[in-house]
């Protein structure tokens, strides 16, 4: 009896904490979002290893796609691709991207992140391609609106609180990059992100301030 009421009160203590975390999330994507939007985000310019950072992105998002049975695949250069641009912001978008192709991508499926280098502009091109559910095409516009979800007895299973894609969007922008994304329902979706090699009249003496406008 009393193994009974530990592992109760053991459920009840991880629910709790799933959901301080879901809460805390969520606030701080809004917080960005509203800097975003109301074009206070700061950018903290600095060398950064992006293969690193896909890297660890991937690494990071592993064990949640082994436990949904969803085969993370990672095609990137072996050399260190080195930009100058906001490490933390790139990694945030990364993890949005790879945790929302995976949560959207039933068993069996996959997840393919690439990366290459465009050899005239020196920027760096990642994509993150699923094989999920997908998004009919006049839904895409839905989907990239803040708190925006596409109805369908497919995504509404899916916890989530629709501000990662646009967010990530936000976000690459700010860092004066493109980002686009293409879906089929049914077939998968793929978000492709330019982020340029760096943010023109760089220097050190002036590695933060305000991002490009989008």
């Amino acid at each position: 009896m009393k193994d009974q009421l530990q592992k109760v009160y053991q459920d009840y203590i991880e629910d709790i904490n799933a959901s301080g975390r879901h809460l805390l999330s969520l606030i701080n994507d809004i917080l960005d979002y509203s800097k975003a939007e109301a074009g206070k985000l700061q950018v903290e310019w600095a060398e950064t290893d992006a293969t690193k950072i896909i890297r660890n992105s991937v690494r990071m998002v592993m064990p949640r796609a082994e436990t949904a049975q969803v085969t993370l695949i990672e095609e990137i250069p072996t050399q260190h691709l080195v930009l100058v641009t906001d490490a933390k912001k790139l990694k945030q978008v990364l993890l949005n991207l790879l945790s929302n192709a995976v949560k959207f991508t039933p068993a069996g499926g996959e997840v393919r992140c690439q990366a290459w280098v465009n050899v005239a502009t020196g920027s760096l091109t990642i994509s993150v391609k699923d094989t999920g559910i997908g998004i009919a095409p006049k839904d895409i516009s839905k989907a990239m609106t803040p708190f925006g979800q596409v109805a369908s007895s497919l995504s509404r299973k899916y916890e989530g609180t629709g501000l990662g894609l646009p967010l990530s969007k936000k976000f690459v922008e700010s860092m004066g990059g493109e980002f686009s994304i293409s879906s089929e329902l049914g077939v998968g979706t793929q978000v492709t992100i330019t982020i340029p090699k760096a943010p023109p009249g760089w220097s050190e003496e002036n590695s933060t301030f305000s991002g490009f406008s989008s």
